[in-house]
């Protein structure tokens, strides 16, 4: 579903949440790419086995590409409407393997359960996250999935430390107060997933990975029909996920 002017009319006279805890905007951010403006970029990966049993092309979407490219542009339309961040409004796919990722300081991919990165995929991803990139993990459940997730983590950056976070972290609150961090995608509580945020930092302290655990704030991004907390709340992740990365 893309935004109509009615929805954005909705988020603005009527849904207290978003206005009431909205920090000023940033004039402009910091760190934008090569084109002075915002770029989603969507990371696509093929695994190396099986997906839940099933062989990965059989299914209709595959993993990398869920809730694209809809999340994508909703996305792009409450960036517009909030900040001041330039946007192109195109969805953009890249492969790790692809030289244009160090062009963009934000790089997102999900459903990496079985993601096993390859030796160039891994020398580029770990050079993308030393110049200073920023990572958006998402979508992905379960705690071998979360162990997956850390032993290729260890591969690409073993100097890196991982954590989780609380809502007193700054990457909650640099412009949208999260008072409360959100327990978002239902079917995943319904089965026993409760949500946890982690951030992996470099040996300097900064963050260059925000890690949504047994979550998809993609879903919300994709699904705003009814503009629920579920959403409101995944676009206020989203939109401090980037400008935290583009000021830190």
């Amino acid at each position: 579903m893309i935004f109509s002017k009615r929805h954005l009319s909705l988020m603005l006279c009527g849904v207290s949440l978003l206005l009431a805890v909205q920090a000023p905007a940033q004039s402009k951010t910091r760190y934008l790419n090569l084109k002075d403006t915002f770029t989603f970029v969507r990371i696509k990966w093929l695994p190396k086995r099986d997906v839940y049993g099933i062989p990965y092309y059989q299914h209709p979407v595959p993993p990398w590409a869920h809730d694209y490219p809809v999340a994508e542009r909703n996305m792009y339309q409450i960036i517009d409407y909030f900040t001041d961040i330039n946007s192109t409004g195109e969805p953009l796919v890249l492969t790790l393997k692809d030289e244009d990722i160090y062009d963009f300081p934000i790089i997102y991919i999900c459903e990496i359960g079985v993601w096993e990165p390859d030796e160039d995929e891994t020398k580029r991803l770990r050079e993308y996250l030393q110049r200073g990139g920023f990572m958006i993990v998402d979508d992905f459940r379960s705690r071998p999935e979360l162990a997956n997730f850390i032993s290729q983590m260890k591969k690409i950056v073993p100097e890196y430390t991982y954590r989780k976070l609380d809502e007193r972290h700054p990457l909650f609150n640099c412009y949208f107060q999260i008072k409360k961090l959100p327990r978002m995608s239902s079917p995943y509580v319904r089965d026993g997933y409760l949500p946890v945020y982690y951030g992996w930092f470099d040996p300097e302290g900064r963050m260059a990975a925000i890690v949504n655990y047994n979550n998809d704030v993609g879903d919300g991004w994709e699904w705003p029909d009814d503009l629920t907390s579920f959403s409101r709340e995944a676009f206020q992740l989203g939109i401090n996920y980037i400008i935290y990365s583009m000021t830190h």
